[in-house]
């Protein structure tokens, strides 16, 4: 062949043709675009009570597992929510994440009183006890067992089962049961995973979360005195820790390395959740940040961190735990863990243990005579017989004091130019008619614990809360019978706060004290200045101190018959 230049310029011509017409027809798009892959067909979604088979082991899986992408995962469809009940509390579930949406507590209502109290628990995005990996989406591709069944003794569970396939290759199923009585509010948990590959399943991040809850002002609607909304835990070495939800630096709330634990939870003024097991574990920490108007709302959750579970080909692990989810009651915590007991949070340091004390006898008078108004009235005849040889000891003295008041009198005119002389000839008096000034402020010390203890124990005991009394509809609330509409203001009219500051008054003028001019006007201003700073008081504490002020102003009459003033003669005052 003649190799000239017009058979060289033909070869290349054809070699550009042969190799550039099929990139050049794409880009001119003319050549048929790719066909993609078929989709994977969308799996059935079972409906509730109803269970589809599925294998422990594929019959036949390739040697090298295919590479799956999250767009050939398919989610199944959302399904009903189902519910578990009992007398106390109705759990709704969502199949398809495998855990609780909310907690309806039956026997609370919000402020309204319109509707249920409801622990909702989508604040946090995988919902209480439920299984979860860290980092890892897990797809639910079958939904194998949906069902409620009933059980023993009133007893009745949710049994749910679900196919689950990861971006990784991993493919299990995860079993559920959680499990409640015929009332209360506690429920048992129990998790199995089964390995449905033939290759060992490596599961690293397990969380158990434990759910979150909100503030009390946010679930109920109520007026809140003074937050209390509190993560709680107990280290397994029995250490109690409480970390206030509000806390702004992560730095001050997480902690870091996270601790063993027996048990942790999360309180509010009325209620909590509390996750435990048989054996310690990791504890988990997370919160959500909401803002209502201009704050941040912190919600806390509390969970459990699992130790890495490795399976092999068929095998099933499990893990279990149990979980309360109602009111913060003693007897209701410490049927459930006895520790818990500690998340009540009624008052700061030794007065919390006193404030139990008589939240315990509030509760015992009340299983006795029915009603909590009057337990409140009963114990404040206690408190007040407790106290009687004190305040009597107190009652002689100021007695005393009303006798030297003559003589007091004639000092303070002698020696009204001479402050430091008049205070010298006062004590000189004191000492020869053997009266103590002081003696009438004993009994108020010695009560303003008792009164602290028990403002925390009628202020945070779920059992007064919406619970009325003659006309107190609430006696965790002002008892407010009217309300005055003013040009800013709703003036509202509480009638007990308004006897207990009359009852104050009278009290004050039948006990004189050694005192100048000026500072008997401001004793008598007193119950004034603790009307305006106390009247939006809870009618079951105004109901106390209203009762208390009217058994101190019996026995100061009784005393006062019994026991006449004389008045010491002025003549004996120099």
């Amino acid at each position: 062949m003649k190799f000239d230049k017009e058979t060289l310029i033909a070869i290349a011509v054809c070699c550009v043709v042969l190799f550039g017409w099929e990139p050049f027809s794409r880009y001119m798009g003319w050549s048929a675009a790719p066909v993609p892959p078929a989709a994977a067909a969308p799996a059935a979604a079972p409906q509730p009570n109803t269970e589809v088979p599925v294998s422990a082991v594929p019959a036949a899986e390739p040697a090298v597992p295919e590479k799956k992408t999250q767009e050939a995962l398919v989610q199944v469809s959302p399904l009903p929510p189902v519910e578990l009940k009992n007398k106390d509390m109705v759990l709704s579930f969502d199949p398809v994440r495998g855990s609780i949406r909310s907690i309806t507590l039956e026997h609370y209502q919000n402020a309204a009183r319109d509707a249920r109290i409801v622990l909702d628990q989508s604040f946090s995005s995988q919902g209480a006890l439920s299984l979860y990996q860290a980092g890892v989406p897990w797809v639910v591709t079958q939904v194998v067992k949906n069902r409620v069944e009933p059980g023993s003794d009133g007893q009745s569970r949710y049994l749910l089962d679900r196919r689950i396939q990861t971006i990784g290759g991993d493919d299990f199923l995860l079993s559920q049961v959680w499990e409640i009585g015929a009332t209360g509010y506690e429920t048992d948990c129990s998790f199995q995973i089964t390995n449905l590959a033939r290759r060992p399943l490596v599961l690293n991040q397990l969380i158990m979360n434990g759910g979150d809850l909100a503030a009390w002002a946010m679930i109920s609607g109520d007026k809140m005195r003074t937050p209390s909304h509190r993560m709680d835990f107990e280290t397994a070495d029995g250490s109690f820790y409480d970390i206030k939800a509000d806390k702004k630096d992560d730095a001050d709330y997480f902690q870091n390395p996270a601790p063993m634990v027996d048990w942790a939870g999360i309180s509010n003024k009325y209620f909590g959740v509390i996750l435990t097991a048989k054996e310690p574990f990791q504890l988990f920490q997370g919160r959500t940040m909401q803002m209502r108007g201009k704050d941040k709302v912190y919600i806390p959750t509390v969970g459990a961190r699992l130790p890495a579970m490795m399976l092999n080909a068929g095998e099933s692990k499990s893990v279990a735990f149990r979980y309360y989810s109602g009111p913060k009651m003693t007897q209701l915590l410490e049927a459930f863990e006895p520790s818990t007991n500690r998340m009540m949070h009624l008052a700061w340091g030794p007065l919390d243990y006193l404030a139990r004390l008589l939240l315990w006898v509030l509760v015992q008078l009340h299983g006795f005579c029915g009603s909590y108004g009057v337990s409140i009235i009963i114990l404040t005849l206690m408190v007040r017989l407790l106290f009687y040889p004190v305040t009597a000891k107190a009652n002689a003295s100021m007695r005393k004091m009303q006798a030297v008041q003559p003589k007091i009198a004639a000092l303070r005119e002698k020696y009204k130019d001479n402050p430091q002389l008049l205070n010298s000839k006062m004590m000189e008096l004191y000492r020869e008619e053997k009266v103590n000034p002081f003696g009438g402020c004993l009994p108020i010390l010695l009560q303003i614990p008792v009164f602290f203890a028990l403002y925390a124990t009628l202020d945070g005991a779920v059992q007064l809360r919406q619970v009325s009394f003659l006309w107190a509809k609430d006696l965790a609330a002002a008892d407010t019978v009217a309300k005055i509409p003013l040009y800013f203001y709703d003036l509202p009219i509480n009638p007990l706060v308004l006897m207990m500051t009359a009852l104050m008054m009278i009290q004050q003028r039948m006990t004189p004290m050694a005192m100048d001019p000026m500072q008997k006007k401001m004793m008598l201003m007193m119950p004034v200045v603790m009307l305006i700073f106390l009247y939006d008081l809870p009618s079951g504490l105004t109901l106390y101190w209203t009762v208390s002020n009217f058994f101190s102003i019996i026995q100061l009459k009784l005393q006062q018959k019994a026991h006449p003033v004389a008045a010491v003669p002025v003549k004996n005052a120099n």
